[in-house]
């Protein structure tokens, strides 16, 4: 059983930087259905409290768990050795909530990983992921994490047209980190609005690259483009896969870029330096 500490102010001595070793993207044919009583009786449920219509015709529509995306991920990885821990980023539900990605991981990956997931950040759930395992290798002496980024878009309720973003189908990224790994520095910050964005971003950058040294950016679906230009080229991540979309590039190459994300419903900025050391 894991139990939590208090957390720390410094960084434990001797404590290991984990960089990003291996990235691996996925898109699978869906794997499960809606389509029995529990599914109707749960979703009405879910829904009716919130005033919220469901989707009947949702329901009987295949779609992509998590646990699917995961496990074809996992394969990807093969050979993938032993792994310390094992998170989970999502903004959209998982399609079945009787199936749990994160118990796959705990009980298919090398090592009997320390497994959970991490959302309600939206679109910046990947950033808090990541965050989070830099934080628990420091601690704990971790040399090996494996953060799992999903979506899915079969969701058998309305959701207004307040969503933005809204899913448009199911893919999966995975990302290793170890020593060795291309560095990997992070900012994630929280409650910044739209009005402070570009104060925020500037800031972010500042801290991640420096001035007056220009990088490549791959802006989120959140960012406009032009909010982030660092003297280097500017890539818009398509729409529709609110957490995958950004990440899925990486898998082609590991090069200096940084990754830009802004979720206005939650005020979550997310910003990742990959490969691009002070």
């Amino acid at each position: 059983m894991y139990r939590t500490t208090a957390p720390t102010l410094s960084r434990p001595a001797g404590a290991r930087t984990l960089g990003l070793a291996r990235v691996v993207r996925t898109r699978v044919a869906p794997d499960r259905s809606l389509a029995d009583e529990f599914s109707l009786r749960h979703f009405t449920d879910l829904t009716s409290g919130y005033g919220v219509a469901l989707r009947p015709e949702a329901l009987a529509s295949p779609g992509t768990t998590f646990t699917a995306l995961t496990r074809s991920l996992h394969a990807g990885l093969e050979p993938l050795g032993p792994v310390e821990l094992a998170i989970v980023a999502h903004a959209t539900p998982d399609l079945d909530c009787r199936m749990a990605a994160a118990t796959y991981l705990a009980e298919a990956v090398p090592g009997a990983p320390l497994s959970f997931s991490v959302s309600d950040v939206g679109r910046c759930a990947p950033f808090a992921a990541l965050r989070i395992a830099a934080d628990y290798a420091a601690r704990h002496g971790f040399s090996r994490a494996l953060v799992v980024i999903a979506d899915q878009a079969t969701l058998p309720y309305e959701l207004g047209d307040e969503a933005g973003d809204r899913p448009v189908g199911d893919a999966g990224v995975a990302l290793l980190l170890e020593p060795g790994g291309a560095p990997l520095s992070m900012v994630h910050t929280p409650g910044v609005s739209v009005a402070d964005l570009p104060d925020a971003v500037a800031a972010g950058m500042a801290s991640l690259v420096g001035p007056g040294v220009p990088v490549a950016v791959v802006a989120g679906a959140g960012v406009d483009p032009e909010l982030v230009r660092h003297g280097g080229t500017v890539r818009s991540a398509p729409a529709g896969y609110p957490c995958t979309a950004l990440w899925e590039g990486l898998a082609d190459s590991l090069g200096r870029v940084v990754l830009v994300e802004h979720d206005v419903a939650t005020g979550d900025l997310g910003m990742a330096a990959v490969g691009v050391t002070r």
